[in-house]
């Protein structure tokens, strides 16, 4: 699968499960997907994720376990390694944004 397709495909998992999860609670958005690789070589899915909320209300536990709930589609989707999440304040974005690109 190319890349883009792939990394849209776990953009769109991910919104679904914060929605299910978390309903009104948080502004999710932008959330961005890329491919990485590993200081072992291993290739996987690392997301960048927008919120604007009570970040007291952001379940650590929920969090953490979101990678299980993605490894499988994407390592079916050619990428092994465990995705990774990181949770962004919405007024911290803009400048991790600029290191992005």
């Amino acid at each position: 699968m190319v890349t883009s397709e792939a990394t849209n495909e776990i953009k769109t998992m991910i919104q679904d499960l914060l929605n299910e999860r978390f309903k009104d609670e948080f502004e999710f958005g932008p959330i961005v997907v890329m491919s990485r690789v590993d200081d072992d070589g291993e290739v996987y899915l690392h997301s960048y994720i927008v919120f604007h909320g009570d970040q007291s209300k952001l379940d650590p536990t929920w969090t953490l376990r979101l990678s299980d709930s993605l490894w499988s589609r994407a390592l079916e989707l050619g990428y092994p390694g465990i995705p990774i999440q990181l949770f962004v304040e919405k007024s911290e974005w803009p400048e991790l944004e600029k290191m992005l690109q």
